[in-house]
């Protein structure tokens, strides 16, 4: 979640394309960096990653569309909702940090939609949509929030301070058109 969130806030800073792709391949390098072994092993660990992948998804999506904000805003609430009802798999979140940090970046996703989205023009229907997606989210987490530890694995402070860059970002997002 966090290469989407930072692939918004370089296109916010950038503008569509060259943020998208920036942000692709801040992506890419960030996957080269997290594989191990050799060649071969590495390169097979790049196209393992799965924020690589969930970045390309974005990224293509984003530029065939040409509606960025629409599709980032699209993006976060829904990662956030089928996360939130997700109990099995390889996307679901494992335990509580990880969990506020997608709440926080579709809190972030709904505040991009009441910004930047021309309200006048755009049906109503599409505001409450967004808005009820959100809330089916939170009462999934809801359900889920007892039986998820604060931190899957053992506990770090790396770990444990996590979450402030996603905040931390989201925040970023939102204030940058009131600036």
């Amino acid at each position: 979640m966090n290469v989407i969130v930072l692939t918004v806030i370089i296109t916010m800073l950038l503008g569509a394309p060259t943020g998208i792709l920036v942000g692709l391949a801040v992506a890419v390098i960030a996957a080269i960096l997290r594989s191990q072994g050799g060649l071969r092993e590495r390169a097979l660990g790049v196209l393992r990653t799965r924020f690589l992948w969930a970045s390309a998804t974005f990224s293509l999506a984003a530029l065939l569309l040409w509606q960025w904000q629409l599709v980032a805003i699209v993006w976060l609430i829904s990662a956030f909702t089928i996360n939130a009802w997700r109990g099995h798999g390889p996307a679901t979140d494992r335990d509580r940090s990880r969990m506020l940090a997608r709440f926080a970046a579709a809190l972030t996703g709904l505040a991009m939609a009441w910004v930047t989205v021309n309200w006048v023009t755009m049906p109503i229907v599409a505001w409450l949509l967004g808005v009820a997606l959100l809330a089916a989210g939170v009462f999934g987490m809801v359900l889920r929030w007892p039986s998820l530890p604060w931190f899957a694995g053992t506990f770090s402070p790396r770990r444990a301070l996590g979450l402030a860059p996603t905040v931390g970002m989201c925040m970023l997002i939102i204030a940058v058109p009131f600036a």
